[in-house]
């Protein structure tokens, strides 16, 4: 598939289009005939004036234009519920929602946006930006990442499953072209969690430790297994850490990341771009939670790593799509099920 491996020359870096309020969503129809009206008002409509009618109405519609097709909050499949923001997900990607469960007040974290030349499939793909200081305590109390060394925005995937049969996870995804690691920092692009599990401690601050995350480190993404042993409430954790790709390789490109955390035969195996990456003959977990389920987006652990040895921390944007769940691996991978019907 000769397409994934071509650069994206766009200017992903540049800081989104303001979107003026929540409820701004997608372009009227009619703008254009709209602005001659406007202009026809500022004396633009006699006969010698058309061609200058004509140039003020095209820019005017073009720049709205391409306002409409990147959403914030409340626009395409996006909407607020209380102090949450969710993105909808069609049946067939094995997922109902994406939320995030503190409502962020930061116009840059996210962007869903509508470009069928730079979608990974379909039309749709998302824009995950964060920024030094994007922390987000809880609206009911509780985790804090703002006390805990912590920034993020991702969004947390429903419904959960149980940690029964296989559970398989895809995405794609691509890094914009000045994406840095920030080592020792953690930055996390994609994991998975449990709940109703063994409890610990991570860093001092008492954590429920998740079982997959893959995430930036130097310039490899690495493919992070937590072996979970011991007391369940208080666990160690022997985390297990194999090469995906290289980051340097991701940047402006797509790439397929696909996982199956096999319970009942006592496996995990990993693919990119369809090509097997990790195979580890054990079980996944050696306690049964209640759930697992899977997060994605832009996580930051150890914040004070980084900046206590080169001061700021950079601002870090990377892009999902194709964000799937299924029993098999040919439910989430389209490199090994190139059928697979677009999740928009």
């Amino acid at each position: 598939m000769s397409w994934r491996r071509t650069k994206v020359t766009n200017s992903f870096s540049a800081a989104p289009l303001p979107i003026d309020s929540p409820t701004d969503t997608c372009v009227n129809p009619l703008l254009s005939l709209a602005f001659q009206l406007i202009a026809c008002r500022w004396g633009f409509c006699k006969m010698k004036n058309w061609s200058r009618l004509s140039i003020l109405s095209i820019f005017l519609t073009l720049v709205f234009t391409y306002k409409s097709n990147a959403c914030n909050w409340n626009c395409g499949g996006t909407y607020i519920d209380g102090n949450d923001f969710v993105l909808k997900a069609p049946s067939h990607s094995g997922f109902e929602k994406h939320a995030f469960y503190n409502m962020p007040k930061k116009q840059h974290s996210y962007e869903y946006i509508e470009e069928k030349s730079m979608a990974r499939a379909g039309s749709f793909y998302q824009r995950f930006e964060l920024r030094e200081g994007d922390c987000f305590p809880s609206p009911k109390g509780g985790w804090n990442d703002c006390k805990t060394d912590r920034e993020r925005f991702e969004l947390s995937s429903k419904p959960r499953q149980k940690p029964e049969g296989k559970q398989c996870y895809g995405y794609s995804l691509m890094l914009d072209e000045k994406f840095r690691s920030v080592h020792p920092t953690n930055t996390d692009l994609g994991q998975v969690h449990q709940t109703g599990g063994p409890t610990g401690n991570a860093g001092g601050f008492k954590s429920f430790p998740p079982l997959i995350q893959i995430g930036a480190k130097y310039d490899k993404l690495i493919f992070g297994w937590h072996e979970l042993t011991g007391d369940e409430n208080n666990i160690t954790d022997d985390k297990r850490q194999f090469e995906l790709a290289k980051i340097s390789d991701m940047k402006g490109v797509w790439t397929d990341i696909s996982f199956c955390l096999d319970f009942q035969n006592k496996r995990l195996d990993a693919w990119v771009n369809g090509e097997k990456k990790v195979e580890i003959l054990r079980s996944p977990i050696n306690f049964k939670p209640d759930k697992i389920y899977f997060k994605y987006g832009i996580y930051r652990s150890f914040v004070s790593r980084y900046k206590n040895i080169h001061g700021a921390i950079p601002t870090q944007i990377a892009y999902y799509d194709e964000v799937r769940r299924g029993n098999s691996i040919e439910k989430v991978d389209r490199n090994i099920n190139p059928d697979l019907k677009a999740v928009d």
